[in-house]
């Protein structure tokens, strides 16, 4: 899920040559200029991958997001380089995909992507005219879990169900997260029908929860973050190992959520059909039963991310006799 950033060799490091083009089946459509260093540059420090050494890398990076979340049937990306570099090709699109898939200020982009597509195929194509440049098109293709038309489906069920919690600018931020989360655990069952079916991918969406009312532990997880999101609450997603009573393991998804500058985790698979919840607003020590996976140990991730080592407080003005830890 979270790549580490890769050296390129310095003769890598010169700037792309005047042109890149991303496009989108969507019909999105968008043209770069890149800067060329001149002759007597001297070479970008070895530290700078080539998939950042283009002069407008957010743009690119903000164009292969747009297709991402518009669920392009592919994006391409075309342009011009001095040598052959067809060897680091995927890798430089592997850099910008995961630049790309990097948290927003939108609820459907970040983990809302993330964890809602299969990866994707690259194709690289390369022309070297006899004189001249090599000439590349790498093609993007995302595979999506659902159709765009399944969220556009999903939004406006989701806009009727927001809009029926009333909440105001009087409400707090505990009082959301308590109130969806119960939607959530009330409303969503867990998906057994497809329990086995690895191919089975729309169990692990947000649709699938909100529209069908059922769900896997993906699913689960990509609905509260929307959800929290759209009401303004920062949300992430954690994916790991889970071990259960009888001491059986296996893969798992659920949230950490913000709430007063703390962090703090939500299972919401787990709590699901429950009254008295067991995994909502846990800290670190209070969370049994979970392991993040590598990713989430990592430095960056850690520092932005810090859980709580003690579970959140309830104030007593906010507490509900049906709502609380077993």
């Amino acid at each position: 899920m979270m790549s580490d950033r890769f050296s390129q060799p310095d003769r890598l490091r010169a700037a792309l040559f005047l042109f890149l083009a991303v496009v989108c089946t969507v019909g999105l459509v968008v043209a770069f200029s890149l800067a060329e260093d001149p002759p007597s540059a001297p070479a970008a420090p070895a530290a700078v991958p080539l998939s950042a050494r283009i002069s407008n890398y957010d743009e690119v990076i903000a164009a292969i997001r747009h297709g991402l979340r518009y669920h392009a049937g592919d994006i391409t990306v075309t342009f011009s380089y001095g040598e052959d570099i067809q060897k680091e090709l995927t890798a430089v699109v592997g850099d910008w995909v995961e630049e790309a898939l990097e948290e927003t200020e939108d609820p459907t982009e970040g983990d809302y992507i993330r964890y809602q597509y299969g990866g994707y195929e690259v194709r690289c194509a390369c022309n070297h005219p006899k004189g001249g440049r090599y000439q590349y098109t790498v093609t993007i293709i995302p595979r999506h879990y659902t159709f765009w038309e399944q969220e556009e489906k999903l939004a406006a069920a989701l806009e009727d169900i927001e809009a029926g919690f009333g909440f105001t600018s009087a409400t707090t931020d505990y009082e959301k997260i308590r109130t969806i989360y119960d939607w959530v655990c009330s409303n969503v069952k867990y998906d057994q029908v497809h329990k086995n079916n690895n191919y089975a991918h729309l169990r692990s969406t947000c649709y699938s929860a909100v529209v069908w009312r059922t769900a896997a532990c993906q699913g689960y997880s990509v609905t509260l973050y929307r959800m929290l999101r759209d009401v303004g609450i920062n949300c992430r997603i954690i994916t790991g190992m889970a071990q259960r009573v009888d001491s059986s393991r296996e893969f798992h998804a659920w949230n950490i959520v913000e709430l007063e500058g703390k962090w703090y985790n939500l299972d919401a698979t787990w709590d699901a059909g429950r009254e008295d919840w067991r995994f909502f607003l846990r800290g670190r020590t209070g969370f049994t039963g979970h392991t993040p996976g590598k990713p989430f140990y990592d430095k960056d991730f850690v520092s932005r991310y810090t859980i709580s080592e003690a579970d959140w407080s309830c104030p007593e003005n906010l507490s509900d006799p049906e709502v609380g830890f077993g």
